[in-house]
């Protein structure tokens, strides 16, 4: 069914190769700005707040747009921009232009991933419930495959080629894409999806998405701060090498893959809202593990948990969203990855300043903390939520935590 829907195959190809770009050139920046352009970590804080912030304003703009207007064309400007901001990171290490490519081409990058969701809900939508499901399972479970392969070339090409290798495989992995959404034609429709589910009002529905949104929130921060600092302890105090952090994030995104898959072939029928509270208890146990993990072998055995934590937390929330807002496609999918952005940028807001007074190491007990106010925040966001008295008996039926679509 999902390789029958029409512009399907083309969108999971499209974000196949803009994943496989995002991990062969996104694993190594942070390395590439320490190591190369030699940025101390308050430089380092400064020039990640102005890409998420950027990623933040342009990804919500993207957004509305396809829900006012659906179209393909936000996705594309997004790609060229993609293939750009790869392109100038292989020809620089100035600050002053690393802070301008962060502010637009990378910034605009970010709007490519929610775009992708968008184009597909559309067509996803018009199938069925379950087959939508198992798609948006399907495309998250491909990005977790391009992350598995990605940092692992990324580690060959930077043993041969140095950083610009790294960041012009990156940009062509992009052009790939960039071919394929540009060549297959896509329609863009607006998300047909249908909720049994109400809230009483608008003041009920801010909050409603807000306790979801800032549960998202916590879990970005907390993922994003972790992969900030597991490069530098895992090369500067554990005598790890460059690839080492390929391994590792490849390791990870490897793991990933049954967990997205498992939904695949089984869409889930347990509650979203428990799936996503698993996820943080796993997220808690990798973080207070890899706090005193004395070998680069423990960050890798770690990684089974952090697996587990991104696959249930990141697919669940994709789903979560987009049955809080089932006919705002371009805006759900854009506010999950909004939640990631703002995550980004708390994590870069707070970084530097921490890693220069505590340490890189000590902010995995940060991200702890936080994978605990993540869990606690998702639960409390179940109480905005009230059934219908008579559902629509002719709506297909699944759960997301206490609603039902």
């Amino acid at each position: 069914m999902l390789a029958r829907t029409p512009c399907f195959l083309p969108l999971v190809s499209a974000i196949l190769f803009v994943g496989l770009g995002n991990a062969v050139g996104g694993s190594y920046l942070i390395l590439f700005v320490v190591d190369k352009a030699h940025l101390s970590p308050l430089p380092l804080g400064l020039f990640l707040t102005v890409y998420s912030v950027s990623g933040l304003v342009i990804s919500t703009f993207c957004g509305s747009w396809f829900d006012r207007r659906p179209s393909r064309i936000p996705l594309l400007l997004a790609l060229v921009m993609t293939i750009s901001g790869y392109t100038l990171l292989s020809v620089t290490t100035n600050f002053y232009f690393l802070l301008l490519i962060a502010g637009l081409p990378l910034g605009t990058s970010l709007a490519v991933f929610p775009q992708l969701f968008a184009l597909a809900k559309g067509h996803l939508d018009r199938v069925g419930t379950d087959t939508a499901e198992r798609g948006t399972a399907m495309m998250r479970a491909t990005w977790s495959i391009a992350w598995a392969v990605g940092p692992a070339l990324g580690a060959i090409l930077i043993s041969l080629f140095d950083f610009r290798g790294v960041f012009l495989a990156a940009a062509l992995c992009v052009v790939a894409a960039t071919v394929i959404v540009a060549s297959a034609r896509l329609h863009a429709f607006r998300s047909t999806a249908k909720t049994s589910f109400e809230l009483k009002s608008n003041s009920r529905t801010i909050r409603h998405v807000g306790f979801a949104a800032s549960s998202l929130t916590f879990f970005h921060m907390a993922m994003f701060m972790g992969s900030i600092a597991l490069p530098v302890v895992a090369t500067h105090e554990l005598g790890g090498t460059k690839a080492d952090v390929g391994l590792i994030f490849s390791l990870c995104a490897f793991l990933e893959v049954p967990v997205m898959l498992a939904f695949v072939l089984r869409p889930s029928t347990a509650g979203t809202r428990s799936w996503i509270s698993a996820g943080f208890l796993a997220f808690l146990l990798y973080f207070l593990t890899i706090t005193w993990s004395p070998s680069v072998s423990l960050l890798l055995a770690a990684q089974v948990l952090r697996a587990l934590g991104i696959g249930l937390i990141a697919y669940q929330g994709i789903s979560y969203m987009q049955a809080l807002m089932p006919n705002q496609a371009g805006s759900a999918a854009t506010l999950f990855s909004n939640t990631a952005n703002l995550g980004f940028l708390f994590a870069s807001l707070s970084a530097g300043g921490w890693a220069q007074t505590f340490g890189y190491r000590s902010m995995f007990l940060v991200c702890a903390f936080l994978s605990v106010l993540g869990f606690v925040t998702i639960q409390l966001q179940s109480r905005t939520i009230v059934r219908p008295s008579k559902p629509d008996p002719g709506c297909n039926r699944v759960q997301y935590g206490e609603a039902e679509t």
